[in-house]
């Protein structure tokens, strides 16, 4: 069990991070990698069962050595803490591997189920503040005295002290776990639960108050966790012309943001968007 401290000010510094982090999805990838179980795997050699490496940040020498305290080293591994290159690109091409084949293709369905996980703690957050909040995230958590208690695998005690508390939830996680921690913020990684569906009387409801053609396109921004203007216009059978003025009213009204990604815009349901389209929020036990 992990115990944060969060002192006498820490409740004041709770954030819900309502946008997916697709390095944490891909640590949770390579968990559900190695639980299929491929003894042959060199992948399978960085994990043990007290430790597992955030891929992301790649295998530092810090985290070799906690590897090595729990295992014996193996020749992949040793060869990754003595740093060679051919041991460190087989590394880097089945991360990329894993990445490309696990994380991306599900990118959509990751981004409506973390947005839809935000939303409910939100608005458990306004409705009771930081404290009923976190007293409510599940999973085993729990908040006593001060002191926020996650179930995870090995034992600390770690101080808030002036640090935010990211609350981050992770679509292709079972579990909590704690990110490495950083020199502003501490963050808890949550499961973020299934994605968010619209059933037919939330439609009807939602066609009358916005239209026929804004209800179906906010609908497509909700349940796809985002998509670019072209692409909105592919799923509507409309011009891209049309597309635009529907996605225009509906980023007005509150319920949608425009990123740019690299060459493209890509719509994203605002917290308001993903309650109005979704009521219901799925929420964790």
């Amino acid at each position: 069990m992990i115990r944060i401290h969060l002192g006498s000010e820490g409740l004041g510094r709770v954030r819900v991070c309502s946008l997916p982090d697709f390095d944490a999805e891909l640590t949770a990838a390579g968990r559900a990698y190695v639980r299929r179980g491929r003894p042959q795997d060199l992948l399978m050699q960085l994990y043990a069962r007290s430790v597992s490496p955030d891929l992301a940040e790649g295998v530092s020498r810090r985290y070799l050595s906690h590897l090595f305290a729990c295992r014996s080293p193996t020749p992949f591994t040793k060869a990754l803490a003595e740093g060679e290159e051919r041991a460190c690109s087989v590394l880097a091409n089945a991360i990329d591997h894993l990445r490309s084949t696990a994380v991306e293709p599900q990118s959509s369905g990751i981004r409506a189920a973390v947005a839809a996980r935000a939303v409910g703690l939100s608005q458990r957050y306004v409705a009771g503040g930081a404290s009923a909040m976190l007293q409510q995230l599940g999973h085993g958590i729990r908040l006593r005295r001060g002191v926020l208690e996650l179930p995870t695998s090995f034992d600390a005690d770690l101080e808030l002290d002036e640090r935010l508390l990211q609350v981050q939830a992770v679509a292709l996680s079972p579990r909590v776990t704690l990110a490495e921690p950083a020199g502003e913020h501490l963050t808890i990684r949550i499961p973020a639960g299934p994605a968010p569906r619209t059933d037919p009387g939330q439609e009807a409801a939602l066609r009358s108050l916005l239209g026929v053609g804004r209800a179906a396109a906010l609908r497509c921004i909700v349940t796809s966790g985002g998509v670019t203007g072209r692409q909105l216009a592919s799923l509507l059978g409309v011009s891209n012309a049309a597309a635009s003025r529907h996605a225009a009213v509906l980023r007005r009204a509150g319920l949608i943001r425009t990123l740019r990604r690299g060459q493209a815009v890509e719509h994203v349901a605002t917290p308001l968007g993903y309650h109005l389209a979704q009521p219901e929020t799925p929420t964790a036990p």
